[in-house]
Parts: structure tokens; sequence; C-alpha cells
């Protein structure tokens, strides 16, 4: 198992796809998925004769990866940085919570006709219960990094559950203004820059980034005033290896943290039930992609 181009897979069409390699993940990077071993477990598990891999594809090549895709056969497969919002106008169909947070994450191919969906809102939902037992419409929630595609989206499903409170977060104001008009009529709903991070840690209780903030190496230099022991930090970004710095920070000042993994387990499970259906093995998933069968 190793990582895809679109020119090694177009190679595919010449000849019949015979190696059982039926999903994948698209994105650009993509090398450090950890998608793969999560979803060739849960294939085992049932008892499946199907090969997930990485698929390396660029914003130009993602029309081509789509065609490619569905000309081969494809079960499906999952859309990760960049190409959630493009992906969004390359499928024939979307399902309504797709159609609703503008930007999709799995496709399903039946039988040449490209179904998009969205299993993150509903992933980012489990993984919260999952790691804090937190009940969403009782807590005040921060979300960094609001003005991405993947906070965008993630601040549409949360203001639908409706929590006591939801603070929307981003650098640049602007990118957010497209939610302040959809969101208008939410008076819960508040937004923020990140100078104001100080008065954001005071008024949520449950903290989830969804920025870059994170992807170098650079440690955190927040001030741990800001932190409360009811705080709860939910960070979207995972590595592959070791800790986010929002994980670290928070754990080295006593508050629960944890990063993307969890969410990634989730959003892929539901993922994997559009493709097949029930059962899904979510306990194989969760050990190949933590090693806890828990």
């Amino acid at each position: 198992m190793g990582v895809w181009t679109v020119e090694k897979l177009q190679a595919l069409l010449q000849g019949a796809n015979t190696g059982g390699f039926r999903l994948a993940v698209l994105g650009d990077p993509v090398e450090h998925s950890l998608s793969p071993p999560m979803q060739n477990a849960a294939l085992e598990a049932r008892g499946l004769s199907y090969r997930y891999d990485r698929l390396l594809v660029s914003p130009t090549e993602l029309e081509t990866a789509f065609t490619c895709l569905r000309n081969l056969g494809f079960i499906g497969w999952n859309l990760t940085i960049p190409h959630k919002i493009a992906g969004y106008r390359l499928v024939d169909r979307l399902d309504s919570e797709a159609e609703a947070l503008g930007v999709i994450n799995t496709v399903v191919n039946h039988d040449g006709y490209l179904m998009g969906f969205n299993t993150d809102g509903r992933g980012l939902q489990a993984a919260l219960v999952d790691a804090f037992g937190v009940d969403l419409t009782k807590s005040s929630i921060a979300l960094l990094g609001a003005g991405g595609g993947a906070g965008q989206a993630s601040a549409r499903f949360l203001a639908n559950l409706r929590p006591e409170r939801l603070l929307l977060v981003n650098r640049t104001a602007g990118k957010m203004d497209a939610l302040r008009h959809q969101l208008a009529a939410n008076s819960d709903v508040t937004f923020w820059d990140f100078n104001q991070l100080r008065q954001v840690f005071l008024e949520a209780d449950l903290i989830i980034n969804a920025s870059s903030l994170g992807l170098t190496d650079a440690p955190l230099d927040w001030d741990p005033k800001w932190l409360r022991p009811e705080h709860r930090l939910f960070d979207m970004v995972y590595r592959p290896q070791g800790q986010t710095p929002l994980v670290a920070w928070a754990e080295r000042n006593g508050v629960p943290a944890v990063d993307g993994r969890l969410m990634l387990l989730h959003q892929g499970a539901f993922a994997f039930e559009h493709w097949f259906g029930q059962p899904v093995p979510l306990a194989a998933m969760r050990e190949a992609l933590m090693g806890s069968p828990r």
C-alpha cells in the first residue's frame, strides 16, 4: 500500500482493475492520511476482498480523477484537503446534509452515478461524545478557524444542533461573511477574531480547532491562564505520530484534549456504512487507527 497518482490510475483504464483496488482517499497532500489502515481493517473484518489506498490528486486533476474512478467501477472514495468543496460540484446528486453544508467528503459510485455525502459533521459530533461524553446542546462551543472550508461546514452543522452558545473565530473576519448572513437569525452565534481568544476561552467550555493551527512544529505560546478545569479541547488536526501543539498545550496544563483521529474514526465509519451498509466494524477500525479496541 503506497500512494497512487492520477497517471497510474489512468494506466488502469488500459486493462482490468484486478487487484481489488476499489476505494481511495483523494488529497494533496495525502501520504500522511491514516484512512487506509483504518478502512482496510474494516474491509478485512467484514470479509470483503477490496483494498483502500491513497490517491495523490492536485486540484487541476480532480475532475480527471473522478472520471477515472467512475469508469473503473470504484465503489467509492473519500475527499480530503483541498478537494471537499470542488468535489461537491463533480457528483451527480447530493444527499441533503452535504447540500446543506456545502461540501462533500464521501462519494458512492452506483454503476457510474455518483452520489455525494458529508460525514464530517456527524463524525465530529460522535467524536466529541466519544471523547468527552458532552451534551452539545448544553455546551458553549468555540470553533477556531470557522472561515475555512472544514470550519464553515462544521459551523453550519454545530449551529443546527442549537448549542447554548456558538462562538465562531477566524483570523480573517471577511471569510466568515457567508456564515454571518446564513446564521443571522441565530442570536446564540457570535463572531470573533483570534486576537480575542482570551475572552473566547472565558465564554466557552468546549474549544474545537478547525484551523491550520498546529500543522507546523511550533509550540503554542498561548497563556495557560486562559484555561479552566471545565474546559475540553478538540483538535480536528491529527498527526500520524505524536501530539498536535494544541493537544500538547492543553494536557501540559491539565485540561483534557483529543486530536482529530477520533473524528477520522467516526466519519470513516459513516462513510463505510454508505458503501457497504451495516454492520460497521468500529472496534477493528479503532484498533487499526489508535491501537486500542476499546
